[in-house]
């Protein structure tokens, strides 16, 4: 006869987060749909990945308000894309900017 183990504290925190997470991204698409863009919300390992093709760097400016981020050292650029990681309703979340560095590139050129 086998008997099974309780999962452990670190395995059902992490299975909480996937929920939470999971939750979070299902709603986020009906919670955004006034900002520029429909946005493309998953969920993996606990975490919100958030993907938005802002036109201007004003509708990205208002993507980054909307989810806290207040420095712009917290972002990353991949070359194609702007990545910041933050929190919003208390869950971790990856916003993906697709041609933010473009745009930025672009008010550079014509400053």
């Amino acid at each position: 006869m086998t008997t099974l183990t309780p999962p452990s504290p670190a395995a059902l925190a992490l299975a909480a987060r996937c929920r939470k997470a999971k939750a979070a991204a299902d709603s986020m698409p009906r919670q955004f749909e006034q900002m520029p863009a429909a946005p493309q919300a998953s969920a993996a390992g606990g975490e919100v990945k958030l993907v938005v093709h802002p036109g201007t760097l004003a509708d990205w400016a208002r993507w980054t308000r909307l989810l806290g981020v207040r420095d712009s050292r917290d972002m990353t650029s991949t070359g194609s894309s702007m990545v910041v990681r933050c929190w919003y309703a208390g869950v971790r979340t990856r916003l993906v900017g697709v041609g933010v560095p473009a745009l930025l590139a672009e008010a550079v050129r014509h400053a």
